[in-house]
Order: C-alpha cells, then sequence, then structure tokens
C-alpha cells in the first residue's frame, strides 16, 4: 500500500459514495487506474466493505453499552458456542475477545433500558460458558467511531 492507495482510502472512508471519476479527480489519476486500485485494496481485504453509517439515536437505539464477559472455561468448543450465540443476538453489534479483566468486551444497543436488560439478563448470561458480566452505560458521545488513520 503506498500513499496514492492510503489518500484514496482516505477519501472513501469520508464518502463511500463517491464515483470513480470523482474519486479520481480528488486523487490525482485517471478513472481507470483508480478503478484499478480500488480493486486491487477490496480483493486484498484492504477495503473490507461499504455501508451506510447509522446514527444509533435517530434510528431509535438510544441506550448503548459495554459489557465485559468473562468465562467459564477457555474450551474451543464452549467458546465457538459462545461465539455463535453472540452472532445470533442483533443488539450486540461487535465484540472484541479482550486482554485484561474480562475475556470478551461486547458492545450492545438497545431501544431502552428494558430492552437492553431483557438482552443482558435474559439472552448473554444464557450463552454457553458465561460466568460473569459487567456493563458499562454510555452517558454521551465525545468522539463517533470514524475514519481508521491509515
Amino acid at each position: 500500500m503506498d500513499d496514492t492507495d492510503r489518500h484514496i482510502i482516505s477519501v472513501l472512508q469520508a464518502d463511500g459514495r463517491r464515483t470513480n471519476a470523482e474519486l479520481a479527480e480528488a486523487v490525482g489519476l485517471s478513472t481507470s487506474a483508480v478503478h484499478r486500485r480500488v480493486r486491487q485494496l477490496e480483493d486484498t481485504g484492504v477495503i473490507a466493505g461499504y455501508r451506510a453509517v447509522v446514527d444509533p439515536q435517530k434510528a431509535g437505539l438510544t441506550v448503548l453499552g459495554y459489557v465485559s464477559v468473562k468465562m467459564d472455561s477457555h474450551d474451543q468448543a464452549l467458546l465457538d458456542e459462545f461465539i455463535a450465540g453472540v452472532d445470533a443476538i442483533a443488539e450486540i453489534v461487535a465484540c472484541y475477545a479482550i486482554s485484561g479483566d474480562g475475556d470478551y468486551l461486547l458492545k450492545v444497543v438497545a431501544a431502552d433500558m428494558e430492552a437492553f436488560a431483557d438482552v443482558a439478563l435474559k439472552r448473554l448470561v444464557r450463552l454457553p460458558g458465561v460466568k460473569d458480566s459487567t456493563t458499562n452505560f454510555v452517558l454521551g458521545t465525545v468522539k463517533r467511531e470514524g475514519a481508521w488513520p491509515v
């Protein structure tokens, strides 16, 4: 990946709906050259996909919490079942294996506290291998997740 690829990625992170012609103008290349570079970035997995950025508040998802999960065991079959269970819960929008006090950190969204409690207390803690969980609720957003500094 060179500086031109980084520039292309930067422009696409700001506006993924740009046409190849607009992108070419922004980075100073021909449309065909930009098309080839974008295709290569996609083929190598540097660009993993395109999606709409949703404002959770405006979409009715007013509660955001980060749930730290501790597991009973690190048996691979049990972890695979846990991961499959996490994948099946739509309100869990991200899950990371972490170091430190927990084993996994989950980003969970819900319409309200009752819906969050349903996810956390009825579905999440009943997943295979879950020993304990702790939730930190987001009270306000200082900086939204944005472009990666490539």
